[in-house]
């Protein structure tokens, strides 16, 4: 299944840089030859044979060989061909070499993946619960929320926490100084001197990580915010894109290659950790309040036109839009701006060059124009409207659509929750968003904002190779599709700290061309642990949250001694903003569909797609929960406090 390289045997290091040989033909050709005759050298002395490894290790073999290559070689890399790769197994390092014009290490792993999902090694759960209001009727009463309220039991795990080493991953970026690099330095010019007096935990925090499992590479991959502030935590002068990859049971991998696909049928290779190299508009002369970079990223895999799966980034940027011109005679003259913070998505295997798409004004500036950032578009509401600030939108996706298609060739928004409405966009067109749906012409954000993800529950079934949930899918109305993910609300003044966030769980409903929420959940708090917004003060001292950021995976698991079927749901979420954590959730599904033999999910006649009665009910249950939790912190921290003056004196 894979190769190492041995330090037993003998082999040429074809260079001692990651950049890719372009030498004259006689040069490119003696390096390919000595690199042929070392390879085959190799190949005929290891004892790891790239024609029989398949079968030649189990799992647990090739998670050990990779441990021993991140613990014990960390400064080698870990090369991963895709599951589909068209070549041989015998002809990776062939391929790499020849094709790639990459250099090999005699200590470089180099391997395809042929590990499936599956849940980390040590879950622990505890007995949690979701209030749900549902939407039964379009007359609905706001008074009257106990009639619609549900309580559904879950477990949930702890939060693991995945915070990045924040040092090592300054000192790289500092050391590397790449193009990418050297243009944003001016945003934080005391980086050296924040590593050497150790105070980079006063300026530099990792939150908001998003995360999707890669099925071709057998890891997950994490898209965080690092921002970079000059006094304090809340105030950000420029958020970076921060790349990861984890293996199954969460343990990044350092120092990691994969070899991704693109349109015309070629591969390239890409290195992990990185910061992603997203093109954003920036004025270092106009810092105070700009907010530059990217916020809120969220990462989700698509299907290509060319049918391989590929991760897309969706985030809010800072950027300005000409407004008029004034010119005189003489071609002077002046150009008033309008700024704007808009959603953007990112294609992260693909590569523009320079910022053309994103600035209207010329950059006068060679290294910026040459310079390969990947692959961005803004998207647009109907008719090319734009407001001052878009933000927490909620991505989705149609299953129907990629059955159509073949590929994912729109991504659906809910652009607002209460007062529903929902945006349809094509991916591949430079054309602007239209109107799935609207519950009617009200327009405003309200205290539901979008968290995570929506997953479309048609296609986890469909895919799940499971006799009974295909019996279960053939019950689904036609034209019905569902989704659920996390929605989070803000509750202000509530009874803890100016602000409260906790995750909303939402259950999206489309009955041919309408769409409602089918229920939405008050607070949930699922028993992680909070953590206090200033360090040593009270939990209730400032903003108290858990943001919900998106969801990871979710399977359905097999009891195989009583057939039963359990799903597990693992969501990122932030906590003190300062935090990149991962929360596992059974049995979700099970509530909803699995356990009940007559979901209401699954009723032909649907009312209450005219309704915010479920909104509604959920905000109120929200506030009520704040007013709850504030006056049970208060209530503990007065009776702990003479117990920790006892400690003190």
């Amino acid at each position: 299944m894979f190769s190492q390289f041995m330090n037993s045997f003998s082999y040429t290091k074809l260079g001692n840089t990651k950049s890719p040989i372009r030498k004259n033909k006689l040069v490119l050709f003696l390096l390919v030859v000595l690199a042929i005759v070392t390879l085959s050298t190799t190949f005929a002395y290891t004892k790891f044979d790239f024609e029989t490894t398949n079968s030649y290790q189990n799992e647990e073999e090739h998670s050990k060989v990779i441990d021993n290559q991140q613990t014990n070689h960390r400064d080698k890399r870990t090369i991963i061909f895709p599951n589909d790769f068209p070549k041989s197994d015998a002809k990776l390092a062939e391929y790499y070499v020849e094709e790639l014009e990459e250099a090999l290490d005699p200590e470089d792993l180099i391997f395809r993946n042929r590990f499936t999902y599956k849940l980390p090694n040590d879950l622990s759960f505890s007995q949690q619960e979701f209030e749900l209001f549902s939407a039964n009727s379009d007359s609905a009463s706001e008074d009257k929320c106990d009639e619609f309220q549900t309580k559904m039991p879950v477990e949930a795990s702890p939060a693991y926490n995945k915070n990045a080493d924040m040092r090592k991953v300054l000192t790289r970026f500092m050391m590397e100084n790449s193009p990418y690099y050297n243009e944003l330095k001016p945003y934080f010019p005391n980086l050296k001197k924040e590593l050497d007096e150790d105070t980079i935990d006063k300026h530099w925090y990792q939150l908001i990580g998003s995360t999707v499992w890669l099925k071709q590479y057998g890891v997950h991959m994490m898209v965080s915010r690092i921002v970079y502030t000059v006094k304090d935590q809340g105030t950000v002068q420029f958020s970076l894109t921060y790349l990861q990859v984890f293996d199954r049971n969460w343990k990044e991998l350092d120092n990691v290659e994969l070899i991704v696909p693109q349109e015309d049928g070629s591969y390239k290779p890409i290195l992990y950790p990185q910061f992603a190299q997203v093109p954003v508009y920036h004025n270092p002369n106009q810092i105070s309040r700009r907010y530059y970079g990217v916020e809120d990223p969220r990462i989700q895999v698509i299907t290509s036109p060319s049918g391989y799966e590929e991760p897309i980034i969706l985030y809010n940027s800072h950027h300005r839009k000409i407004a008029s011109t004034d010119f005189e005679n003489d071609g002077e003259g002046t150009v008033k701006f309008n700024s704007y913070r808009s959603i953007f998505m990112g294609w992260l295997w693909k590569t523009q060059k320079g910022k053309s798409n994103l600035e209207e004004m010329p950059i006068n500036d060679d290294q910026v124009n040459n310079m390969e950032y990947i692959k961005v578009k803004e998207i647009l509401r109907p008719n090319r409207k734009r407001k001052g600030t878009e933000k927490n939108w909620a991505m989705f996706f149609n299953y129907k659509d990629k059955l159509e298609y073949g590929y994912d060739h729109f991504i659906y928004f809910v652009y607002q929750f209460k007062n529903l409405k929902v945006l349809k966009c094509k991916i591949y067109e430079d054309e602007p968003c239209s109107w799935e749906f609207q519950q009617d012409d009200y327009m405003g954000a309200g205290s539901m904002h979008g968290g995570s993800e929506l997953i479309n529950i048609n296609q986890i079934i469909s895919e799940s190779n499971s006799p009974k949930l295909e019996a279960l899918l053939d019950r689904f109305p036609e034209g019905r599709e569902i989704w659920i993910g996390f929605a989070r609300a803000m509750m202000k003044g509530c009874g803890c700290g100016p602000k409260m966030y906790r995750p909303n769980l939402v259950v999206l409903m489309k009955d041919q061309e309408n769409y409602k929420f089918a229920y939405i959940s008050s607070f949930a708090g699922l028993g992680i642990e909070i953590l206090p917004w200033h360090e040593g003060k009270g939990l209730c001292s400032g903003t108290n949250l858990i943001i919900p950021n998106g969801i990871s995976a979710w399977s359905i698991e097999k009891d195989e001694e009583d057939d039963s079927l359990t799903d597990y749901l693992a969501f990122t979420i932030s906590r003190r903003d300062a935090t990149v954590d991962v929360v596992y959730v059974k049995g979700i599904l099970n509530g909803l569909l699995f356990d009940d033999p007559h979901p209401k999910l699954l009723n032909t006649n649907q009312e209450g797609f005219h309704t915010n009665t479920p909104v509604t009910c959920a905000l109120n249950g929200s506030d009520k929960f704040c007013k709850i939790y504030g006056a049970n912190v208060k209530a503990f921290e007065e009776a702990n406090k003479p117990k920790e003056e006892e400690k003190k004196d």
